[in-house]
């Protein structure tokens, strides 16, 4: 059988060097996949070797990746495990050796998958990847979705969402098998080195086997999870063995729904929180009106004793008054007979005093009701300033009368300029709903 190679190569005598170009040439194209069990493995710092086993008659093919492509791969190796590795031959130029240069490997079988599922948790947990946990942000407002478009996953979230007006962004990315591990970690990378990142970082599928679940057990992806900036949130449906994924995750839950509610709560303090506390302050208002309404009579008995005491006290000195002068006028009757002109002159004054002291009392006693009735006045005028203070400080009409309020960082009122700085987001809360903005611009009021 002739060979257009075969036939320029006839009659011709080859370098070494030359007839191994040719053959690597031949070879670099048939990338080919290879099954064997792992053996004389040796993870070097540039370097990492490996030889394949065939079970039936012990053949053996050498083959070799750069250790930094074996680490990107995510897969740990181990002596006995059963492998399907992607690559293609190479013959060396000095030595001469033929060995298989990798691409691509994926454990074969249940066995192998749960062994390197184990060597990667007992790696990862020694390194305390599995110990950090963030926090997650405080009313989020921007996530990042990683997961299939065709999976019924990323519709459950979104109507789980509370109409907040959470920003999404998505990117798909193969969620099944091995080969799923570079697009999650594609897409893991880029939300990190995005300009204006999100908030949180959300991977998300349905559960499966080992076996579907490669990609949320490879090492490249567990390392890209924890060295993302902003929290990752991984809600992976599981039974028995919870992928590696959620176990570095800062956070995890086993429906995309669960997910949803865990986004929703970072809300909590003002769908929650805001609405007890005008509970509270309308409770406090009703106390304090009806406090203010319990002391009312209180106060007018308290003033209709002291009115009715002076009054008393009053008639009293007026007919001691008119007692004294009864007996004043007797003794002069008595003593001054001769005088009587005198008497008689007397006599006429006596009721003129009379209606003098009658007038007094009377004036007397229109004073005392005039400053009894200023002080009620005084009374009712303090309830309804305390009326009108209790209304003037409710929250919701002050709301309602076109003012608002502004939350800077972690959710707190701003009250100064000098606690906000150009490019910080706000949160503005309205009589009916929340606005978000930046500041542009500070200006000094003088």
């Amino acid at each position: 059988m002739s060979h257009p190679l075969l036939e320029q190569l006839t009659d011709k005598t080859l370098r070494v060097s030359e007839y191994l170009t040719i053959v690597n040439d031949l070879l670099s194209p048939l990338r080919v996949e290879v099954e064997g069990e792992v053996t004389d493995l040796k993870v070097l710092p540039q370097w990492t070797f490996f030889s394949l086993k065939d079970a039936e008659d012990n053949s053996l093919l050498r083959c070799g990746l750069h250790s930094g492509q074996y680490r990107r791969i995510g897969v740990n190796l181990e002596e006995g495990m059963q492998v399907k590795v992607l690559g293609y031959g190479k013959l060396a130029q000095k030595s001469g050796n033929f060995g298989f240069w990798v691409s691509k490997i994926e454990p074969v079988g249940e066995g192998a998958l749960r062994r390197a599922y184990e060597l990667l948790v007992k790696k990862l947990n020694e390194e305390g990847l599995f110990a950090r946990k963030r926090n997650l942000p405080q009313f989020i407002e921007h996530i990042g979705v990683i997961s299939s478009r065709n999976g019924v996953v990323i519709q459950d979230l979104r109507n789980n969402l509370a109409p907040l007006g959470i920003r999404i962004d998505f990117i798909h990315s193969g969620v099944e098998g091995a080969g799923s591990a570079n697009d999650i970690l594609a897409a893991v990378e880029q939300f990190s080195r995005m300009s204006e990142p999100p908030q949180v970082l959300v991977l998300i599928r349905g559960g499966g086997s080992l076996e579907s679940l490669q990609g949320f057990n490879n090492e490249a992806v567990c390392r890209a999870i924890f060295a993302a900036p902003m929290p990752v949130l991984v809600g992976i449906g599981h039974d028995v063995d919870a992928p590696i994924a959620t176990m570095v995750a800062d956070w995890s839950a086993s429906t995309p729904t669960a997910v949803a509610h865990m986004i929703n709560k970072s809300w909590a303090p003002l769908t929650e929180d805001v609405p007890a506390f005008s509970a509270r302050m309308l409770s406090a208002y009703r106390m304090r009106v009806r406090t203010v309404g319990e002391r009312i009579p209180l106060c007018l008995s308290t003033m209709t004793r002291t009115f009715a005491g002076r009054l008393q006290s009053i008639e009293h000195r007026t007919e001691l008054a008119l007692h004294r002068a009864r007996n004043a006028i007797a003794r002069l009757v008595q003593r001054f007979r001769t005088y009587e002109t005198t008497l008689r002159h007397a006599w006429r004054r006596i009721p003129v005093r009379i209606e003098r002291i009658r007038k007094e009392s009377e004036r007397s006693t229109d004073h005392m009701v005039d400053h009894a009735s200023r002080r009620i006045q005084t009374v009712f005028e303090l309830v309804a300033a305390q009326e009108r203070l209790l209304r003037a400080n409710d929250p919701q009409k002050a709301l309602a009368r076109g003012y608002s309020v502004v939350y800077g960082v972690e959710g707190r009122v701003v009250r100064d300029v000098d606690t906000v700085e150009v490019g910080q987001t706000m949160k503005i809360r309205l009589n009916k709903g929340t606005i978000l903005g930046t500041v542009t611009e500070k200006e000094y009021c003088n």
